[in-house]
């Protein structure tokens, strides 16, 4: 909850060198695509959050953010009280990886601050279409 709360007032809810971490990643010839549970009419807030983002001189590379599409009680509800982002996460993920195809596998890595994570990379992995 405090990551939807603290950014608003101007707190800062960041992982220390995730800035960097991310830049040295587009600077390797990767994308990254932002993903989060978080309601479509969270868009604003969460776009400026991401573009803000300042550490040690560093800002976060520009990317694709996908969003919830459900309104915002129900997408708060799923990912505070019920603890379940990874619902919308991995039906999103499928619906792109399953543009591509089955030989090709568009994702590389996923990072987070939640286990939920891992669960996202194993399901959109290069046999997600067989084990799903």
């Amino acid at each position: 909850m405090l990551g939807h709360v603290l950014p608003i007032v101007g707190k800062d809810w960041s992982h220390p060198g995730i800035t960097s971490l991310y830049s040295a990643i587009v600077k390797n010839g990767y994308h990254i695509l932002y993903l989060t549970a978080r309601a479509i009419g969270q868009s604003a807030a969460t776009r400026n959050y991401l573009t803000s983002l300042q550490q040690d001189g560093s800002v976060l590379p520009q990317g694709p953010i996908l969003m919830s599409p459900d309104r915002l009680v129900y997408s708060f509800k799923r990912e505070v009280i019920h603890k379940r982002p990874e619902v919308f996460k991995i039906a999103a993920l499928r619906e792109i990886r399953n543009l591509f195809p089955a030989e090709h596998n568009p994702f590389y890595a996923g990072f987070g601050n939640r286990h939920t994570v891992s669960i996202l990379f194993f399901v959109n992995s290069s046999d997600v279409r067989e084990n799903v």
